[in-house]
């Protein structure tokens, strides 16, 4: 016998009362305590940790010190509060290229749960390692980089990080790559890892030493001054000198490297391209007659419809709109659909496209959205 929609515990999903449980139990995450009333940065990260060999999965905040720096086992939250007319807000979860799915589940849902905190109004943005967006980059004054290890392969406590001043030597990899945005990359200290065309940075903890490919441009050997003079500038760090401007004859440098070898050319197969675009494809997410499906529409304002859920792929990011009248079957499908699409298209299974970025936009929040293709 089937059960009617105003008798089933369906009913009530996506209502207020709905909301309101949901947002109910957001409030019981301490980690949301006062968040989303003042502009600035908030970040968070996944742990995911083993006793005695039951998984323990949470969030912890992650700190100011430490901001910019993302280890790439892990995956992280990070809330955005600016002023317009009144505060608005922007999620970012960024997944580092080895964060487990285990990770990735939590930091979904946790950012799921943080959306419904500040009462379904912040704009979503997935960032993956590497095809960082622009918006996502310029949170960061001083760039940001990346580190090996995570809190799953059971790297340093955060305490240790913050109070042991006796670095390990650190090679950093200084790259602008094709979306005009100038990263830096810790990379294996080996002379293998330098390439022609690009600026590095070694930290040997008292002297501080940079390296320019023949082709390194000026943003990346400003960029390497930058990150040098920050490196030094680190509280309780004793750096007697930095050296510029490596030359072949700097014995001590090599050294450190394991050895002076042949350096790659700058068009070397292990750099990683920029994203790619691509001319905008459209489909619509509707679950008409308890059915979910995925249509494709002509790219075109017209075909957005707010009883549904709209994908837009730009090859780049794939933008997620989701109408003010659209069930929450629809809205929670959709992250999955995007998913699942770019994963199963065969133009985005090129390891040097990789995934793209993902923007969650409710509808109305599109002029917040940068590089909204409407």
């Amino acid at each position: 016998m089937d059960t009617p929609l105003e008798e089933s515990n369906l009913a009530h999903i996506g209502s207020r009362q709905d909301h309101d449980v949901k947002k109910a139990a957001a409030e019981l995450e301490v980690n949301w305590d006062g968040v989303g009333t003042e502009v600035g940065l908030k970040i968070w990260r996944v742990e995911n940790k083993h006793e005695n060999g039951v998984p323990t999965f949470g969030i912890n905040p992650w700190p100011e010190e430490l901001y910019g720096k993302f280890y790439d086992g892990d995956s992280y939250i990070i809330l955005s509060t600016t002023q317009e007319e009144g505060l608005v807000f922007d999620i970012f979860f960024w997944i580092g290229s080895e964060s487990t799915q285990d990770e990735y589940g939590v930091v979904a849902y946790k950012t799921c749960e943080l959306d419904e905190y500040l009462d379904d109004a912040p704009i979503q943005h997935r960032e993956v390692q590497y095809r960082e967006s622009n918006q996502f980059l310029d949170l960061f004054d001083k760039g940001i980089h990346y580190v090996e290890g995570g809190i799953s392969g059971g790297f340093r406590e955060i305490a240790d990080i913050e109070e042991d001043k006796t670095l390990p030597l650190r090679l950093f990899h200084i790259r602008r790559s094709t979306d005009r945005k100038t990263r830096c990359v810790q990379v294996p200290h080996t002379c293998r890892s330098l390439n022609q065309g690009d600026a590095f940075v070694l930290d040997a903890g008292e002297v501080i030493y940079t390296w320019f490919g023949t082709l390194a441009s000026g943003f990346e050997k400003n960029k390497a001054g930058t990150l040098s003079h920050n490196l030094a500038d680190d509280a309780g760090r004793k750096v007697t000198r930095q050296e510029s401007d490596v030359e072949d004859d700097n014995e001590e440098f090599w050294n450190l490297l394991g050895g002076k070898e042949e350096i790659m050319e700058a068009d070397d197969a292990r750099i990683i391209n920029g994203p790619r675009s691509q001319d905008p494809v459209m489909f619509i997410v509707s679950d008409n007659d308890n059915e979910l499906k995925i249509e494709s529409v002509p790219v075109d304002k017209a075909s957005l419809v707010t009883d549904d859920v709209c994908l837009i792929d730009i090859g780049t990011t794939v933008f997620v709109w989701k109408g003010n009248g659209s069930s929450d079957r629809e809205k929670k499908e959709a992250m999955k659909m995007a998913q699942t699409y770019f994963r199963s298209c065969s133009s985005k299974s090129d390891i040097c496209c990789g995934e793209p970025n993902i923007i969650t936009v409710m509808e109305g929040q599109e002029k917040r959205v940068p590089g909204w293709p409407l």
